[in-house]
């Protein structure tokens, strides 16, 4: 049994720090602006829409959630060279299709011209309504699109109707956070164990059986748990490259900063973090419902 570290990311610290390394990995244009439309309200010159996200689009102070069941296609060019006015994403059918050309023109009326078209097959259920692109500081053009999940959206809509499951979280719950689609539409696997003496602990798991400890890095973005594998595979003839991405939102009274991983003997990433209720912090449920 291994314990993984806990690698933290804070959003407020610089702004634009999110930008440049593994921050950008962590970078959400539907999520980031619609739910903290002020942590961005200045942007570096460096850093370029191509198209912009849903909040920069259409003017509205409600705070947007996470969906629990949130996917996204990403894609990531490298576009040195292009002035990030030349580059053009569009969708056809199916299809997010990538434009771009610069012309050099000198004096003395000789020229350079340079054409870039790129073509990337969308996966089903993609949102190409709500696609997104952008050029980064270090000139990689990353285009990003949701993905629906049906069978995933109807396991929450079902858990919604299902009061006795979000009993598990207490009296006392944050009417903004989507307790259901947290339990229904999460790939951890989420629980609230009762340990007795009043202490409760919220309890994940995902099944990581293919990757070794070193391959595995735990991160926490203020209360959005990351986790990320990369497995690879050489020999004589083949060299292969496998990649895994989960996240979710952890509810309010999960204690963030104590939260402990570990991969077990058969595989599994056990993930726990002690659960306080929190009282008097919201109205109960049944206040609620008065």
């Amino acid at each position: 049994m291994s314990l993984f570290p806990i690698h933290r990311y804070r959003r407020f610290d610089d702004p634009f720090d999110r930008f440049f390394g593994d921050q950008l990995d962590f970078f959400d244009p539907w999520y980031d602006f619609d739910t903290f439309p002020s942590a961005l309200s200045v942007q570096p010159n460096a850093f370029r829409w191509i198209n912009e996200p849903y909040r920069l689009t259409h003017s509205s102070t409600t705070p947007t959630s996470r969906s629990p069941t949130a996917e996204k296609f990403r894609v990531q060019l490298n576009v040195a060279g292009f002035n990030p006015d030349t580059i053009k994403t569009k969708v056809e059918g199916r299809k997010v299709i990538v434009e771009a050309k610069q012309e050099d023109r000198q004096p003395d009326g000789d020229y350079n011209i340079r054409e870039l078209r790129k073509t990337y097959e969308l996966p089903e259920h993609a949102d190409s309504q709500r696609l997104a692109s952008y050029v980064t500081p270090n000139n990689m053009l990353v285009i990003e699109v949701p993905i629906r999940n049906p069978e995933a959206e109807r396991r929450v809509a079902q858990a919604r109707n299902d009061n006795q499951s979000l009993v598990q979280f207490g009296q006392y719950r944050d009417p903004l956070f989507d307790y259901a689609g947290f339990l229904a539409g999460s790939d951890f696997q989420p629980r609230i164990v009762d340990k007795g003496n009043n202490e409760k602990q919220l309890e994940m798991s995902v099944g990581m059986k293919n990757y070794r400890p070193e391959e595995i890095k735990v991160s926490v973005k203020n209360n959005e748990l990351i986790v990320q594998g990369e497995h690879q595979y050489k020999d004589n003839n083949r060299s292969e490259r496998s990649f895994f991405f989960k996240s979710t939102t952890l509810p309010p009274g999960a204690q963030v900063d104590q939260l402990q991983s570990r991969l077990t003997d058969d595989g599994q990433l056990k993930i726990e973090a002690p659960y306080v209720e929190q009282k008097g912090a919201t109205k109960s449920i049944e206040n609620q419902k008065k």
